[in-house]
């Protein structure tokens, strides 16, 4: 069922803008996509996650995948994202658990999708979180204000994540930037916790500068994989400046 002609990985550089705007590659998020439609595989995965034994075939071909590009790039970091369902399946944690040798190397980002399989997930998220923790991984909430990824929600387990991402999406979403810039500057001032800003959907140099501008330095999307044609490489130290 699952073999490398249905799916492939896509690495999306996330990368770290200077006040010049220009920008060095930090890391990587991984990306499920489709043989035929070279998107997400929306339908195919929920079919997935509703069979245990496609499942574990599922996360045994990405482990695989995953553990050969880390191993080839010992000194890149890649983001990887986990549905709240997915952690129905004992699988899930022993995947987790077997790369803990990596921990160094991979942030856990926990998406916005509401569980549908197993609802009563949502409510086990703290345990889920704190086994997370115990692995050593770095914890992001994934599209903060879509879905379940709530003011609320973060707001209840925050101490288990250490980096919220948020979409830019228009000018809307530039108040939601700014607030949780805000929020993100008083817990550190009164808390002394640290967590980082990461923007998504950064398709232009004009978003890309706003969102700097609101001390974003963090930034993800296709303006910087298309047009400034950044490939997966194991170095960090690389310095590209936009397109104007």
């Amino acid at each position: 069922m699952i073999k490398s002609e249905h799916f492939y990985l896509v690495f999306q550089p996330i990368v770290r803008v200077s006040d010049q705007y220009t920008f060095v590659v930090e890391e990587f998020e991984v990306l499920l996509r489709s043989i035929k439609t070279r998107k997400f595989p929306a339908d195919t995965f929920h079919e997935i996650l509703e069979n245990e034994s496609k499942y574990n075939k599922y996360i045994c071909w990405f482990k695989s995948e995953l553990e050969q590009k880390i191993q080839e790039y010992p000194s890149t970091k890649f983001s990887v994202n986990l549905d709240i369902d997915q952690f129905q399946f004992h699988s899930t944690f022993q995947f987790l658990k077997y790369f803990c040798q990596y921990h160094n190397q991979l942030i856990v980002e926990i998406t916005e999708h509401t569980p549908k399989n197993n609802p009563k997930l949502l409510f086990a998220l703290d345990g889920i979180l704190k086994n997370i923790k115990l692995c050593d991984y770095k914890i992001a909430i994934d599209d903060y204000t879509e879905g379940i990824n709530t003011f609320s929600l973060y707001k209840n387990h925050r101490r288990y994540y250490d980096r919220v991402k948020i979409t830019f999406l228009g000018y809307k979403s530039i108040l939601h930037i700014l607030g949780l810039v805000l929020y993100v500057g008083f817990m550190r001032l009164f808390f002394s916790k640290r967590i980082e800003i990461v923007v998504e959907r950064i398709d232009s140099l004009r978003k890309l500068k706003i969102a700097k501008n609101l001390s974003v330095c963090l930034q993800q999307g296709f303006y910087f994989t298309t047009d400034n044609n950044i490939r997966l490489s194991g170095k960090g130290d690389h310095h590209y400046k936009p397109n104007p």
